[in-house]
C-alpha cells in the first residue's frame, strides 16, 4: 500500500515539474531580459548554460576522484 502512494506522489510530482518547465519555457517567450551581455539575451540561454555547467561539473567532479580517491582499507591501518 505505501509503496503505490509513492508511485502516485511521483506521477503527480513528476507532471508539476513538467508543468513548471513549460510555463518557464512560455515565460522566457514572452520577457524581455535586461541583460548585461548580448549571448544573455538568447532564447534558452539559461538552460544551455546551466546544462553545460552541469557537464563540466561532472567531468571535473570524475577526475578530482581519481587525485582524492584513498583505497577501501585506508583508515584499517
Amino acid at each position: 500500500m505505501k509503496n503505490n502512494n509513492l508511485k502516485t506522489y511521483a506521477k503527480y510530482f513528476s507532471q508539476f515539474i513538467i508543468a513548471v518547465a513549460g510555463l518557464l519555457i512560455i515565460i522566457d517567450f514572452t520577457i524581455h531580459r535586461h541583460a548585461y551581455f548580448h549571448l544573455e539575451e538568447i532564447i534558452g540561454f539559461p538552460a544551455i548554460f546551466g546544462f553545460i555547467c552541469f557537464v563540466f561539473i561532472v567531468i571535473v567532479g570524475k577526475q578530482l576522484r581519481k587525485i582524492l580517491m584513498r583505497k577501501e582499507d585506508y583508515y584499517d591501518k
